[in-house]
C-alpha cells in the first residue's frame, strides 16, 4: 500500500471516529425532540424558564470528555454525508447528521436532512418535531406548526410536541386559543410537567393584555 493511501486511510479511520463518538455522545445516536427558545426570556419548551437547548454557532457539540481536542465540524459533517450516500434507505444517518447541523444552529442545513430522513421514515414523530422546530427557527412558525401536527397526527399525545405547540403559538403565531387548548392537553396527560406553570403564567398575561386591547378599542 502507498504510503499517501495509508494516510488517507488513516485520516477517514479517525474522522469516522470522532463523528461516531461526538455524535453517539451527543445525541445517543437517535432523534431527540427539541424544545422551542421563547422570546425574549429564552424559556424552552423541554424546560420553560431554563437556558437554550443547544450550543453556540460553531461550538464544539456537548458530550465530549473534559480535555478533549477541538474536533473540526465540516470533517463530521464530511463523513455523515458520505455515510448518508453509501447507506440511502437508511432514515438513522442523515438523522443523525440533521441533529448535530441543529445543535450547530445551522438550521436551514438542518432542514434539509430532517427532510430526508422524513422521506425515509415519515412516521418518525421525534424527528417531524425537530424539523418543526428547526422552521420555527428561520422564522417559519406556520410551517413548524404543521410539522407538530402531522406529530400528532400520528401520536396526538406526544407530549415534546405538545410542548412545542404552546410556545409556537404563544410567541410566533401569537394564537392565544390554540396555545391554551394545547396546555388543557398536555396538562391532562402530565400534570407533573415543569414546564406547565410557566407556560400557564406566560398564556394569562398575553391573555389578559389582549383582553385589556379588546376593551380599550
Amino acid at each position: 500500500m502507498k504510503k499517501e493511501t495509508l494516510l488517507t486511510a488513516v485520516v477517514f479511520l479517525v474522522v469516522g471516529f470522532l463523528a461516531g463518538y461526538i455524535t453517539a455522545a451527543q445525541m445517543g445516536w437517535g432523534g431527540r425532540q427539541k424544545g422551542v427558545m421563547t422570546a425574549p426570556s429564552g424559556m424552552t419548551a423541554e424546560n420553560a424558564g431554563g437556558s437554550p437547548a443547544t450550543g453556540q454557532p460553531g461550538a464544539m457539540p456537548s458530550g465530549l470528555p473534559q480535555g478533549h481536542p477541538p474536533v473540526d465540524n465540516a470533517l463530521i459533517i464530511k463523513q455523515l454525508q458520505a455515510e448518508a450516500q453509501q447507506n440511502p434507505k437508511d432514515p438513522d444517518i442523515p438523522l443523525k447528521l440533521a441533529n448535530f447541523l441543529y445543535d450547530q444552529r445551522q438550521y436551514p442545513q438542518a432542514i434539509e436532512w430532517y427532510q430526508k430522513s422524513l422521506a425515509i421514515n415519515p412516521n418518525n414523530v421525534n424527528a417531524r418535531t425537530d424539523l418543526g422546530t428547526a422552521y420555527y427557527y428561520t422564522g417559519q412558525s406556520g410551517e413548524a406548526l404543521k410539522q407538530y401536527n402531522q406529530s400528532l397526527e400520528i401520536d396526538p399525545d406526544h407530549k415534546p410536541t405538545l410542548l412545542n405547540v404552546i410556545v409556537v403559538n404563544l410567541e410566533g403565531t401569537h394564537n392565544l386559543a390554540a396555545a391554551r387548548k394545547a396546555w388543557d392537553h398536555l396538562h391532562k396527560l402530565d400534570p407533573a410537567n415543569p414546564s406547565l406553570q410557566s407556560l400557564k403564567q406566560k398564556l394569562d398575561a398575553a391573555q389578559g393584555s389582549s383582553g385589556d386591547a379588546t376593551s380599550s378599542q
